[in-house]
């Protein structure tokens, strides 16, 4: 099972978006499918997982908008991430019934104001996340940013994803394969009052 961090190595920036508090857009959500994840001292457990990208306007060495990614369980709980992040970003809490039937794809366009900061994976990468989010104040502008593009890379993560989950099963609920050697002798003899 790959780690979160040799995930995002493959990541399409190579520094850091600037660390304090930003305005985001919110430019894509990205359903990745499935995911095998396993925490210490719990089992292992699949779980559904969500990206929010977003983009400042700032751009990176190579003169590309920076991109920063929240990727979370698609869990709308009480004490989900997910949950938590949506209620900072629109400053008030959802009711249960509320949490049910958020649209996700509706974040898409939608500004906040982030505060990032550096992070360093275990392989030693450095990358922004973000810290805390909160609805754009009032008077600040959203930052114009051109049409988004989703990179490659987020397919390629949702199929290694895939590819682990389906792996994991296999291994805890091996394929059975029949062959007519396994076919007891009985029904592989010939019967002309079959109606096959």
């Amino acid at each position: 099972m790959s780690r979160p961090d040799e995930v995002f190595a493959s990541a399409p920036q190579y520094d850091p978006h600037p660390e304090g508090q930003t305005p985001l857009v919110c430019v894509d959500c990205i359903n990745l499918g499935e995911r095998l994840e396993q925490f210490p001292g719990s089992p292992e457990k699949i779980v559904p997982k969500v990206v929010l990208v977003f983009q400042s306007g700032e751009t990176n060495r190579e003169g590309k908008l920076h991109e920063v990614s929240l990727e979370m369980s698609l869990s709308m709980g009480k004490k989900a991430k997910l949950r938590a992040i949506l209620e900072a970003w629109r400053g008030k809490s959802y009711t249960d019934e509320q949490a049910q039937k958020v649209p996700l794809h509706k974040l898409v366009g939608t500004a906040c104001l982030a505060s990032i900061e550096h992070k360093t994976s275990a392989s030693g990468r450095t990358y922004a996340a973000i810290k805390t989010i909160a609805p754009l104040p009032k008077g600040m502008s959203a930052p114009a940013l051109p049409q988004w593009e989703r990179p490659d890379f987020y397919a390629t993560r949702a199929d290694g994803y895939a590819e682990e989950v389906a792996d994991y099963l296999n291994k805890i609920n091996p394929p059975t394969s029949s062959t007519l050697a396994d076919v007891p002798a009985a029904l592989a003899e010939e019967n002309d009052d079959l109606p096959f």
